[in-house]
């Protein structure tokens, strides 16, 4: 099995102000080993099979994938175990670990350290999907088809939701809005856009089109289909006029955009148009 935090030292790299573990002590690598295999295995499952990370091992131990994936982890592992690293279990009930040189933290302090944790599990993420965009045998994973499947990456969610509950992540919201976010782009894609042309943006959005980056005019284009599937989402009214600026853009650059031009979606703004001919019966002047 992949092992992206293998030591106490490795762990170490993601905790300030951490007290050194005296001798006979467990180190903190061996309290929280639940929490960090949970950890490592919903990003098997969620962003990164074991099999891509196996490679990346092989190829280079110090690839900077490695090193986000383990960010992650590391993280999301802190932040679920810390509620429960000063607590003991006794026959009478629960008991807080105690020691005399050094003062309890209040329930605020240890909720910031939680809540900076799942923040820096937020940005951690964040710098992974790149990495993950940029490997090819991450590309026909399913993490990667579920991350084409929209034009919102988890960074772009806080457009959708800038308020949110304490101890809310990025991520969970993604999660929670994304169905949403998909039905949003589907009505656009079959209004306006075309999913030719949609599924070609969500690929360059993630990264994975043969250009080195997202081109402006596309990258333009992208923040403002995202704004419009925000109205969506939230239920605020529709920008018809907005949406047909974008179509009547991309409808004089076919050069630009040839797979809108090819698909069903343009037919809708080019109808066919029907001349009688005089040779024809019925005809009339």
């Amino acid at each position: 099995m992949a092992r992206l935090i293998n030591n106490d030292t490795d762990l170490r790299r993601f905790v300030p102000q951490q007290v050194c573990a005296v001798k006979g002590e467990q180190t903190l690598y061996d309290k929280i080993a639940h929490w960090l295999d949970t950890a490592e295995q919903w990003l098997f499952d969620t962003f990164c099979p074991e099999a891509v990370i196996d490679a990346t091992l092989a190829a280079n131990h110090h690839a900077p994938l490695l090193t986000a994936l383990a960010a992650v982890a590391a993280h999301r592992a802190l932040a679920d175990a810390i509620p429960s690293l000063d607590l003991v279990q006794t026959v009478n009930g629960f008991a807080v670990v105690s020691n005399q040189n050094l003062a309890p933290a209040s329930r605020d302090r240890v909720d910031r350290l939680i809540a900076a944790h799942r923040s820096q599990c937020d940005t951690a993420i964040n710098a992974l999907i790149p990495l993950l965009a940029a490997t090819p045998e991450w590309r026909d994973t399913p993490p990667c088809d579920f991350f084409r499947a929209t034009l919102f990456l988890p960074k772009h969610i806080i457009s959708l939701s800038p308020a949110r509950a304490p101890h809310s992540t990025l991520w969970d919201k993604y999660i929670e809005l994304r169905p949403k976010i998909i039905n949003a782009e589907a009505t656009l894609a079959a209004r306006y856009i075309s999913h030719e042309l949609m599924q070609r943006l969500r690929d360059e959005t993630l990264g994975l089109s043969t250009l080195s980056q997202l081109s402006t005019i596309n990258s333009k284009l992208c923040e403002a289909l995202r704004g419009h599937a925000a109205d969506i989402v939230c239920d605020r009214p529709p920008r018809d006029e907005n949406l047909r600026d974008i179509v009547e853009y991309i409808r004089k650059r076919p050069d630009t955009f040839p797979e809108w031009h090819r698909s069903d979606t343009a037919r809708l703004f080019s109808p066919p148009v029907f001349r009688n001919a005089k040779e024809a019966k019925g005809y009339w002047f």
